[in-house]
């Protein structure tokens, strides 16, 4: 089986660039930080790291900071594939930092020169990604 030309071209890792939601910006912060990595054998992963200050006093985390480290964080991993006709990406998570989230999600792709938009369907939310490797 043939890897698609979609496939080809999500291969590799894209620096966070930033959300739009109904036309806005979603804000994580002046200077937000993450990553997505497509992988040659169909793994992925992604983090998003709002840009907030985060502190650990002690050897163990407190309530508090953990809830300051992990609101917005946004982590899994998993595996994806390419629905080229529909113009989809789907991942298929195996975990996720977050409670209660599980299963597929569905997004479009649009590429633009060296960034990559991937927009949920039926929303207008919009995440902007840049490719760096």
């Amino acid at each position: 089986m043939s890897e698609s030309e979609v496939a080809k071209k999500l291969r590799g890792a894209w620096r966070y660039v930033g959300t739009r939601i109904d036309g806005g910006n979603w804000d994580r912060g002046a200077n937000p930080k993450g990553m997505i990595y497509y992988g040659p054998h169909g793994e992925m992963s992604v983090q998003i790291a709002p840009d907030v200050k985060r502190t650990r006093a002690g050897a163990v985390m407190t309530a508090e900071e953990a809830k300051i480290a992990l609101t917005d964080y946004i982590a899994y991993f998993g595996t994806y594939s390419v629905d080229e006709k529909a113009g989809t990406v789907s991942h298929h998570r195996l975990d996720s930092i977050q409670p209660g989230d599980s299963g597929d999600l569905v997004r479009r792709y649009e590429f633009t020169g060296d960034r990559l938009v991937l927009r949920p369907p039926n929303s207008t939310m919009e995440v902007t990604w840049e490719r760096i490797a």
